[in-house]
């Protein structure tokens, strides 16, 4: 059965199967507004899904994905995904993805749309010997109570366990000068170094509460980015080995929209054996520079606010202010 067959949806609503790209400029404007309603600056363009859908691994497209229409409005109104991932702390994550344009989001439809994907993802749970839902949720933050969506998944049984955050540094003005340890120094990236930086980039977070192995579609989305410009990118290396990187980017087709002039300092992570030597703030401090030199006036980035490395402080410090949270929920599925 396909996704969309699943929802008893309120009347006026109807679900539809995903045909593809013809379908990416109206998942693009609905995930672009349901994020900028809450402060998310991550908003991709139509080229980013062609992109990413190409070499999607834990859903089937034709299968799983969905949009839903509204009697009377022309294009889409909501449209989402189930995925599945097999964590390497050996639980099968079943995820519920449900943007919604924010004129329509309320708690019917919601509600309706996470029913039938649980019911969806039902089989491939129970394939586990431990499973969960998950979902996102804009949320007031760590020690407040729920609102919204956040509210109404709790209501349909999750919980919140574990948040990440939107930081913004409102200017690049006053960015300290951090040294890298000695023995350690940033190089320009060649191309024939990029999927040895992407690898141990990914390998800097093993142990983590969402960790799995990286495979080959993720490479495939990293170095196709539209957006990618390694010669932005902050790479450490203490001899022949890669010991901490920042990845800046600059969206400028989102800068143009919204007339700001913004960088993204995204991808921050230090290896194990190099940690608390303060390699990641030297590295943040350069790709402020980076991006300064570009013409940008502020940078954005997120942060896993439980990160064991002390990154939300350590972003606090170099002048980076909170613009949102969002929080990862969680629902165990009986066997």
């Amino acid at each position: 059965m396909h996704l969309a067959e699943r929802f008893t949806l309120p009347a006026g609503y109807s679900a539809r199967p995903y045909v593809g790209k013809a379908d990416h400029g109206d998942l693009s404007r609905i995930l672009s507004a349901y994020r900028e309603s809450w402060g998310d600056p991550h908003q991709p363009s139509a080229v980013e899904f062609d992109i990413t859908y190409a070499a999607l691994t834990d859903c089937h497209p034709d299968n799983d994905i969905y949009l839903i229409d509204a009697e009377g409005v022309d294009g889409a109104v909501a449209y989402g995904r189930i995925g599945v991932q097999d964590l390497d702390a050996g639980t099968r994550d079943c995820t519920c993805f449900t943007p919604i344009l924010p004129d329509h989001l309320d708690e019917p439809l919601f509600a309706a749309i996470v029913i039938g994907q649980q019911a969806h993802l039902a089989d491939r749970a129970a394939e586990a010997p431990q499973a969960r839902y998950r979902a996102y949720a804009n949320h007031p933050g760590p020690g407040e109570p729920a609102t919204g969506e956040s509210a109404w998944l709790e209501r349909l049984g999750f919980t919140a366990t574990e948040f990440a955050a939107t930081l913004r540094r409102p200017h690049l003005n006053d960015v300290p000068d951090l040294q890298l340890p000695d023995g350690v120094e940033v190089r320009p990236v060649k191309p024939e170094q990029m999927r040895e930086i992407v690898e141990v980039y990914h390998e800097c977070f093993r142990g983590e509460w969402d960790f799995a192995e990286i495979d080959e579609p993720v490479f495939t989305q990293i170095i196709d980015s539209p957006h990618r410009d390694e010669t932005l990118w902050q790479v450490a290396w203490a001899g022949d080995q890669v010991v901490g990187q920042v990845k800046p980017f600059i969206n400028a087709e989102q800068n143009a929209t919204y007339n700001r002039l913004r960088g993204y300092t995204e991808e921050i992570g230090t290896h194990h054996e190099w940690r608390n030597q303060g390699i990641a703030g030297a590295l943040l401090a350069r790709a402020l520079v980076a991006i300064r030199e570009r013409g940008m006036t502020e940078a954005v980035l997120g942060v896993d606010t439980n990160n064991p490395g002390g990154a939300f402080q350590l972003y606090t410090k170099l002048g980076f202010e909170l613009e949102s949270y969002e929080a990862i929920y969680t629902k165990v599925i009986q066997p």
